[in-house]
């Protein structure tokens, strides 16, 4: 059985415990081919988690509980949390991949190299192969609560705006110093984008209202990635260091080695939080017994793309 947790009644007698989930953090390896399994306070699980794939950038979880990794070597596979492997070729035969995003129906936005964006089924089903063209070297996208698709172009250093259906609603709503890369978003719908040519992580918000164009600085760094912990703070690649820094939503670093030993770290990304369990007792003749409903949040699906090529 997978981990994930879909809304099902868990029925105990007598003495009963919390239930939990395992939360935890799968980084693709550039380097060596593999993703890493981590736990959210940073140590690792499994180094290797997944293995043999063919330059790995970027990942992002689907509602069911697995997670789907961007290989630039032209795919997308989708995994179980404990690795094992749901199809290892869900979307094949893409040109360069660069970037992917989930949408709230689970569909999969795919950017390539060339500029162009395409949408598929969960199934890895071809919807629009060119949804979205005339992208400069995108390299991030998300989706906000209202459905609407984020792309940063390295190129141009601009963060556009599309609806899900592909009409581009805003070519420029963020102008981004230094190029614009990695993209993560938060439950308030501000955008957060790495330029790393200026080593800075800004923060947006969805109507373009620039909050601090320099939030984090990583000094001597390579940032390239960033992701939104379900602590709500800022977790960022650095492929400088070979380390995933932490820092609060204010931009203060928490921590500089959170991850670290993580050669050419590409976009990481944190399995859903399911929303705390909520009980009731019940009572039928002389045997009281707890139902619990385990209820999931759906899950946001942060966007991320690969190094420059």
């Amino acid at each position: 059985m997978r981990n994930s947790i879909r809304g099902y009644w868990l029925v105990g007698l007598g003495l009963f415990g919390a239930v939990v989930s395992r939360a935890q953090i799968v980084v693709p390896i550039i380097d060596s081919g593999s993703v890493g399994e981590y736990a959210t306070d940073g140590t690792a699980v499994n180094a290797a988690l997944v293995t043999g794939l063919n330059t790995p950038f970027s990942t992002v979880w689907n509602n069911a509980g697995d997670f789907y990794v961007l290989s630039q070597g032209g795919n997308i596979g989708e995994y179980t949390s404990s690795g094992a492997v749901v199809n290892a070729s869900l979307i094949a035969a893409l040109s360069v991949p660069t970037a992917m995003a989930v949408a709230a129906n689970g569909d999969i936005y795919v950017a390539n190299n060339a500029g162009t964006i395409g949408v598929y089924s969960s199934t890895g089903a071809v919807i629009n192969a060119a949804l979205i063209s005339g992208q400069s070297a995108p390299r991030g996208m998300v989706f906000d609560s209202s459905g609407n698709l984020f792309v940063s172009s390295y190129s141009t250093g601009e963060v556009a705006e599309y609806s899900s259906s592909g009409t581009l609603l805003n070519s420029a709503l963020v102008s981004v110093p230094g190029g614009a890369y990695g993209m993560a978003i938060d439950s308030s719908d501000h955008l957060f984008v790495v330029s790393p040519n200026f080593r800075t992580v800004g923060e947006y918000s969805n109507n373009g209202t620039v909050i601090n164009a320099s939030l984090i600085y990583v000094s001597g760094g390579a940032p390239f990635f960033v992701a939104v912990g379900p602590d709500g703070n800022l977790y960022v690649t650095d492929q400088g260091t070979s380390a995933i820094e932490e820092y609060s939503m204010g931009g203060v670093v928490l921590n500089s080695s959170f991850i670290t030993g993580v050669a050419n770290p590409g976009g990481l990304s944190f399995a859903p939080v399911p929303e705390p369990a909520t009980g009731v007792l019940l009572s039928i003749g002389a045997a009281s017994f707890v139902v619990w409903q385990l209820r999931r949040r759906r899950a946001r699906a942060p966007g991320a793309g690969p190094v420059a090529v």
